[in-house]
């Protein structure tokens, strides 16, 4: 019997060396069995409930490893991790608030752009007609590794395993899985590499290999991945295995084992283990199942905020359920124990509580608690149990009483401190423990009471300084009922809890909100309310933007609406933008301008290059388009300012000519000038701004403004005007590199945009302006007059003559405007204006500026 007990490990082992008995299972949908009883929920209290067996239960991602359809993988190898590194990790002081850690990140150079790894992806035919490679990487030293997979493109249809190349055994994901999970980072609004990356499941050893197959139809030039990290483990979450029990024990030695205590056997079954990695570094928590008032079998799942505070960590989630003894103080692992991967949908996190509220993506295995819970208060002096996974050892228990309510300061902050305060006003439960303790891994375990001769759950672990060695030390526990008033009533209450989306189709930008709390949305969002719940959604509109109205389960055009939550409802809230034509946000209205594609370019005042408003691309989902188009005769010059938020490498705007691409941009970039020399004759000007079928990135827009078009009747180039504060001063230029300068080097210039537009070359009818630097004074002067210009050079040592600053008219004329001068008596310097209204308010308003009348004439338009 032993020695088939032994053939059966050697297969399941893989890199989790799991016991004969051990399953997995990948499930979504979950129903209340047939035979389960049905009761009537206490208010503020759900009872337990033991998920039963279901159909599938002995399923399994894991599949039997055939050494002939394996690929030879590309070998990679990390470089040597050194002692000290180690032992800096191992011997770091628990702090309390703060996840266990148990591994770090280490990048892999070869494989960090995604360039890189396709040109080292070896690809081989299969049986089927389609490709498959593989890698295999190794860090040496390493208890266990996880593999961090980059998706920038990744097909549905492919399929990703991951294996050590010693085991019999390989896990197996769909890419769709994959997909599924990344694209629950980005709806959360991560849009970071981090939430790009795909986390494999803990492989045990320091080598780990993964396998790509594509099927029939589809080549390896629509895969676009890296792997730029792996997390270390330096702890193996497997250490106490039956090959090495020698660490089971690292738990205090004043610790209790859960086994020996069969009436806890049901919170036992309640309480998992849990890994997760954050950044490259993986860390390790308890956790604890817990039920509804329905008894549904969703499995929701509570842990501390400091511990999983966001969706791209919780989608890094695995669990570890029965793992405990074999039986009372033997020190040997329980065979039956399982582990659960896929992740978790974060649906509600705090530091206030240090609450985070789960529902995990894979069932839980046959026999696992759903555990009860009460949200009435306890009182101080309550006795209260812990069960958690200190060290991450095998599942301990401790007993004590509630000491006092506390108030604390933020919990992710490092300055956690905590007073006495009333139940009204306190988040935390003060515990000290008469029996057993807790400890680093400890963190998010559930705290229980007993009422009558069940338990209830009452709070999730933060932290404290008791020990064994401190056995009078406090821990606090963020307060369940707290929580559960502020949120997570809408999943665990009585009624059933339906989804209430929100999107927001128009050009226009605005945020909608709920009351009670749980949306708060840019561009689409979603969340659950409990059945009956009246939600009041508010829409406020950006600068710029007006709210149009509602459709879908609201009406009307008011900024506020109710819905009743007896069904799953989808709302749409309308913004658009303040009516400004094309031509207009363009700076531009001699041309005429066009717009079309999947939705259209738009005005919009929030980000803008000149004037106070730029066109934007259209609101385009993925596998979509958007363009601007005008027409324009040369010869002649078009120049226009740009720029554009997206996906790097993959979102691109683009610019053609007569349908030939001229420039292209991608990612994140500032306003920038182009130009376009424009043939003889009639021609066509396309910006475009185009998706591809995955993923979202920055502002996932693009912008345009301030467009021009040179030549025989529109040649004048813009005139720039800054204005210096500090010496109540203004400068022009119509040079574009020294106004960039400018813009970046001396931020004690105030950028104002064009005043006017004039000439950078002679012509006829032009005169030149010139420019001199007054030294005394760090002003400028400008003047048409031959005569001044003599003058000032002959009598004025103190002003340097610049030369021609640009050229514009002495004389009145179609399409021009006069440039007024202003000779300010309190400082002797000069202003000049091209405003009909601001010189008219000067002449008003400000008596010490004597009114010189025209300096010269110049262009309101190019």
């Amino acid at each position: 019997m032993l020695g088939k007990a032994r053939q059966n490990f050697a297969l399941n082992a893989f890199f989790f060396f799991l016991p004969a008995s051990w399953a997995m299972v990948f499930l979504t949908l979950i129903a209340l069995p047939s035979h389960a009883q049905p009761f009537q929920p206490v208010p503020d209290r759900a009872e337990s409930f033991t998920r039963p067996a279901y159909r599938g239960d002995d399923e399994s991602p894991f599949k039997p490893r055939r050494a002939s359809a394996f690929p030879p993988p590309h070998s990679i190898t990390i470089g040597p991790v050194f002692h000290e590194k180690i032992s800096a990790e191992t011997g770091a002081a628990p702090r309390p608030g703060t996840p266990h850690k148990i591994g770090f990140g280490r990048d892999i150079a070869e494989l960090g752009r995604t360039a890189d790894t396709a040109a080292r992806l070896q690809w081989q035919n299969t049986p089927q007609g389609g490709k498959i490679a593989a890698f295999s990487i190794t860090s040496p030293r390493a208890a266990g590794v996880r593999l961090g997979v980059l998706v920038r493109r990744l097909p549905a249809e492919a399929t990703l395993r991951f294996y050590p190349q010693r085991a019999g055994a390989t896990y197996e994901i769909t890419a769709k899985e994959v997909l599924e999970s990344l694209q629950r980072n980005l709806d959360a609004g991560d849009n970071s590499d981090e939430a790009r990356t795909y986390w494999s499941p803990y492989v045990e050893g320091e080598e780990a290999t993964l396998e790509i197959e594509l099927p029939l139809g589809i080549g390896p030039d629509a895969l676009e991945i890296a792997i730029p990290r792996v997390s270390h483990f330096f702890s193996s979450p497997f250490a106490a295995q039956a090959e090495n029990v020698t660490e089971i024990g690292q738990a205090a030695s004043c610790e209790l084992d859960v086994s020996c205590y069969s009436d806890w056997r049901g919170e036992s079954n309640a309480t998992a283990r849990i890994i997760f990695v954050d950044s490259g570094s993986s860390y390790t928590c308890s956790g604890t199942l817990l039920n509804d008032t329905v008894s549904s079998g969703t499995p929701y799942f509570l842990s501390a905020n400091h511990c999983i505070s966001k969706q791209t960590i919780a989608s890094t989630l695995q669990t570890y359920w029965f793992y405990r003894s074999a039986a009372c103080n033997s020190g040997s692992l329980n065979p039956g124990y399982q582990t659960r991967t896929g992740g978790a949908t974060l649906l509600y996190a705090s530091n206030v509580t240090d609450t985070s509220f789960m529902q995990l993506r894979n069932t839980p295995p046959a026999g696992a608690v759903y555990a009860a819970w009460s949200a009435i208060s306890p009182s101080p002096g309550t006795s209260v149990t812990g069960i958690h996974h200190p060290k991450a050892d095998l599942q301990k228990i401790s007993f004590g009483s509630l000491q006092s309510y506390q108030a604390c300061t933020n919990a992710n902050t490092g300055l956690f401190s905590c007073s006495e305060a009333s139940q009204a006003d306190g988040q935390y439960l003060n515990i000290i423990y008469a029996a057993g303790a807790v400890e680093a891994g400890s963190s998010g375990s559930g705290l229980f009471r007993t009422i009558g001769s069940s338990h209830y759950l009452i709070g999730q672990l933060y932290g404290g300084d008791a020990s064994c060695s401190n056995p009078g030390g406090e821990n606090d526990y963020g307060r369940f009922d707290r929580a559960y008033n502020a949120a997570l009533h809408q999943w665990l209450s009585g009624g059933s809890a339906f989804s209430l989306s929100v999107s927001k189709p128009g050009n226009g930008i605005g945020t909608v909100t709920s009351s009670p709390s749980g949306i708060d949305c840019g561009a689409s969002c979603g969340a659950p309310f409990a059945g009956g719940t009246n939600v009041t959604l508010t829409a406020t509109p950006g600068s710029g933007s007006t709210f149009s109205g509602w459709s879908g389960a609201c009406s009307g055009a008011g900024p506020s609406c109710l819905v009743v939550m007896n069904a799953a409802n989808s709302v749409t809230a309308i913004f658009a933008i303040d009516t400004i034509a094309l031509g207009v946000a363009l700076d531009n209205t001699r041309l005429l301008w066009t717009t079309g594609g999947d939705a259209p370019f738009a005005a919009q005042t929030t980000t803008s290059y000149y004037g106070g408003s730029a066109l934007q691309t259209g609101r385009i989902g993925n596998n979509q388009s958007t363009y601007l188009a005008t027409s324009v005769t040369g010869p002649g010059t078009l120049s226009w300012y740009w720029r554009v938020s997206s996906e790097d490498g993959y979102d691109f705007f683009t610019v053609y000519l007569d349908g030939t691409p001229q420039y292209r941009r991608s990612g994140e970039g500032s306003w920038t000038r182009n130009t376009l020399d424009i043939p003889a004759g009639s021609h066509t000007v396309i910006w475009e701004y185009v998706k591809d079928d995955f993923v979202s990135s920055g502002q996932d827009a693009g912008w345009v403004d301030y467009v021009t078009l040179s030549g025989p009747c529109c040649d004048a180039t813009p005139v720039y005007r800054f204005y210096k504060p500090s010496a109540d001063t203004f400068f022009f230029t119509a040079s574009e590199a020294e106004k960039n300068a400018i813009i970046a080097n001396y931020p004690w210039y105030n950028y104002d945009g064009p005043a006017f537009y004039a000439y950078d070359s002679p012509g006829s009818g032009r005169v030149p302006v010139y420019r001199f630097y007054k030294t005394t004074a760090d002003t400028f002067f400008f003047t048409a007059s031959e005569a001044e210009k003599n003058a000032i050079i002959a009598n004025y040592p103190w002003y340097n003559y610049d030369g021609p600053a640009f050229y514009a008219y002495d004389s009145p004329g179609s399409g021009r405007v006069p440039v007024y001068r202003f000779y300010k008596t309190t400082a002797d310097v000069f202003f000049f204006t091209a405003s009909e209204a601001e010189k008219n308010a000067i002449i008003a308003s400000y008596p010490w500026y004597n009114f010189d009348g025209v300096a010269f004439y110049a262009r309101s338009q190019p």
